[in-house]
C-alpha cells in the first residue's frame, strides 16, 4: 500500500471535503459541520500531495531524537498535542523509526482530546497510518471500538478504509470476543460505505474485501444478524454500482485484475445475501420486541439500511419521555408507506405541551437531534401539517434544523406556495453556504430555472471541485430534473468525474 493511506487521487480529497461541508450526519451525533479546522484543512491539503515542510520535519526529528537519547519519553508523548504539529511529530516518530518511537505513537492512540470530534479522529488517522505502515497491529482491537465509537463522524469511512488495510484485519474478523468480531463488521461496514463515496477503489483490491465477505459469510452465525444486515446491503449496492465500468476500472486501477477477482468472489455471494436479507427483517423486528433499549440502536441501524418502517410500538417509544433512541425512530418513518404526517407531526408537538415535560428535561442537543430527524422523515409524508411544521422548522434559528427542513421542502407541490417560495428565496439570501445551498435546491427541485441554471452550469466547469460540489448536490438534494446532465458526465473522459457522476445517477435512482 502506498504510504499515504492508500487514498491518493483528487476525487477523494474532494468527496471527503464535500461530505465534512454539506450536510454530512452520522447516525449517533447526527452532526452538521458548516466549516473546516485549520487541522482539518491541513490533512486535506495533505491528501491532495502537498508535503509538510522538509525543514519542520528535520528540526521536530532533531528534537525528539535529543529527548530519546537521554530517556526523557514523556517529553516526546507530550509533543503529540492537538494542533497543526500532531502530523508532523508522528510523521518524525515514523521515519525514526526506532521501537521506542513506535511504543510512543501505539500508547498515545486515543489520548489526544480537542474541542473538536473530528479533530480528534484526524489525530488517531495519523497513528494508525504510521502502525500500518510498520504492521504494529497489537492494539488493533483498540482502534476498532475507538472507529465504532466514532462512526457517526464524516471521516469515519476514511479511518475504517485505513483499518481494514491492516494485514491482521482478517484475524480481528475471527476474534473469540463476540464484540471485537461485530466491531470488526462495522469497521468493514464504514469502508465500503466509503468506496461509495470516493474513497479509491484500490482499497477493495488491497483489502481483498471480497475475500472479507467469503469470510464472515462461512461463519455468519458468529456475528451479530443487525451489524451483518448493514455489511450484506453495502455489499450488493457495491456490486450494483461497479459492474460494467470495466473500461473506467481498466484505465484507472493500478491492478485492474485484483479488483475483478474480488469483485467475483462477493458477486459469487451475491443470491446469498439478498436471501439473507429478505429472511432477516422478521429477526429483526423480532429483536426489537424482545432487547433492551441499549440493543436497539443497531437494529435500527439495519432496519434503516433494508428501508423498513418501524413497527407499531415505534408510536409508544416516540411517547415514552425516557425513551433514548427517538431521532432512530423519527428517521425510520421516511420508509412507512401510509402518510402519517399529520399523526407525526402531532406527536411532535405534543413534546411541547405543558403537560408533557420530557423536552424541558431532554439535553438541548438531543432536542435538536430529534428535530432534524423529524424533519429527514416528513418529506416522505406530504400535506398541509407536514409542510406547515417543516416551514416552522426552517424559521427555528438553528443552522442545522434549518438546513434539514429546508431539504425536505421541494419534494412535493406546496400545499401553500406562495408561503414556501417566500420562505425559500429569503433563505437564499442567508449568507450561511449551506442554508443557502439547501434553499436553492429545494427551489431546483420546484423547477425553478434560475435555480437549476446555477447548478448546472456548475457541471460544466473547468474546475474539478466545481463539478464535484455540483454532481453532488444534485445527488444528495435529489435535483432529477438534472439527471440527463448526469447522464452525459457518466462517460466523461475524467474517471474521477465519471464514477462520481455515475455514483450520484444510482443515488437519485434509491430515491424514486
Amino acid at each position: 500500500m502506498e504510504p499515504m493511506f492508500i487514498m491518493t487521487i483528487l476525487f477523494v480529497v474532494i468527496a471527503i471535503l464535500f461530505f465534512i461541508i454539506l450536510n454530512f450526519r452520522g447516525d449517533k451525533e447526527r452532526q452538521q459541520i458548516t466549516g473546516l479546522s485549520p487541522v482539518s484543512r491541513q490533512h486535506l491539503e495533505i491528501y491532495q500531495g502537498q508535503d509538510l515542510p522538509s525543514w519542520l520535519m528535520e528540526k521536530t526529528k532533531v528534537k525528539i531524537k535529543n529527548y530519546l537519547d537521554r530517556g526523557m519519553h514523556s517529553h516526546v508523548e507530550g509533543l503529540l498535542r492537538p494542533g497543526l504539529d500532531y502530523v508532523v511529530v508522528v510523521k518524525a516518530l515514523l521515519e525514526i523509526g526506532t521501537p521506542q518511537s513506535f511504543d510512543i505513537l501505539q500508547k498515545s492512540f486515543g489520548k489526544t482530546h480537542s474541542k473538536d470530534p473530528m479533530e480528534d479522529l484526524w489525530y488517531a488517522i495519523d497513528i494508525t497510518n504510521a502502525l500500518r505502515q510498520v504492521n504494529r497491529d497489537e492494539i488493533l482491537p483498540e482502534i476498532v471500538t475507538y472507529l465504532c465509537k466514532h462512526r457517526g463522524l464524516a471521516i469515519a469511512p476514511l479511518f475504517a478504509a485505513e483499518v481494514i488495510s491492516f494485514d491482521s484485519f482478517p484475524e480481528l474478523l475471527k476474534s473469540p470476543i463476540p464484540e471485537e468480531r461485530n466491531f470488526a463488521v462495522i469497521a468493514l461496514s464504514l469502508a465500503m460505505d466509503g468506496l461509495q463515496s470516493g474513497i479509491s477503489l484500490e482499497v477493495f483490491a488491497e483489502s481483498k474485501i471480497g475475500s472479507l465477505y467469503e469470510l464472515i459469510w462461512e461463519n455468519r452465525i458468529q456475528y451479530n444478524c443487525a451489524v451483518l444486515v448493514v455489511l450484506f446491503q453495502n455489499g450488493i449496492r457495491f456490486l450494483r454500482r461497479y459492474h460494467g465500468m470495466n473500461e473506467i476500472l481498466d484505465r484507472e486501477l493500478q491492478s485492474p485484475d485484483d479488483f475483478r477477482w474480488q469483485i467475483m468472489r462477493l458477486d459469487s455471494l451475491e443470491q446469498s445475501l439478498k436471501f439473507y436479507l429478505v429472511n432477516a427483517r422478521a429477526s429483526l423486528f423480532q429483536l426489537l420486541e424482545n432487547s433492551s433499549w441499549s440493543e436497539h440502536v443497531e437494529v435500527f441501524r439495519a432496519l434503516y439500511s433494508l428501508k423498513c418502517a418501524p413497527p407499531v410500538s415505534a408510536w409508544d417509544w416516540l411517547a415514552d419521555p425516557g425513551y433514548p433512541h427517538k431521532s432512530f425512530v423519527w428517521e425510520l418513518f421516511a420508509f412507512e408507506k401510509v402518510n402519517k404526517g399529520a399523526a407525526l407531526v402531532t406527536t411532535y408537538k405534543s413534546a411541547f405541551r405543558f403537560k408533557n415535560f420530557s423536552w424541558l428535561y431532554a439535553n438541548a442537543n438531543a432536542k435538536k437531534i430529534e428535530k432534524i430527524a423529524l424533519a429527514k422523515c416528513l418529506r416522505f409524508h406530504p400535506g398541509a401539517d407536514t409542510e406547515g411544521c417543516l416551514l416552522e422548522l426552517a424559521n427555528s434559528g438553528d443552522t442545522a434544523v434549518a438546513q434539514e427542513a429546508l431539504t425536505s421542502l421541494g419534494w412535493w407541490e406546496p400545499v401553500n406556495r406562495s408561503e414556501v417560495l417566500k420562505t425559500l428565496h429569503r433563505m437564499q439570501k442567508e449568507t450561511k453556504t449551506e442554508i443557502n445551498l439547501a434553499a436553492t435546491a429545494a427551489l431546483a427541485r420546484l423547477g425553478e430555472r434560475k435555480s437549476l441554471q446555477s447548478i448546472a452550469k456548475n457541471l460544466m466547469s473547468e474546475d474539478p471541485l466545481t463539478i464535484h460540489q455540483a454532481i453532488h448536490t444534485i445527488s444528495t438534494q435529489g435535483i432529477s430534473l438534472l439527471w440527463p446532465d448526469l447522464d452525459q458526465l457518466a462517460d466523461s473522459s475524467d474517471a474521477d468525474v465519471a464514477i462520481h457522476a455515475r455514483e450520484a445517477i444510482a443515488h437519485l435512482s434509491e430515491q424514486m
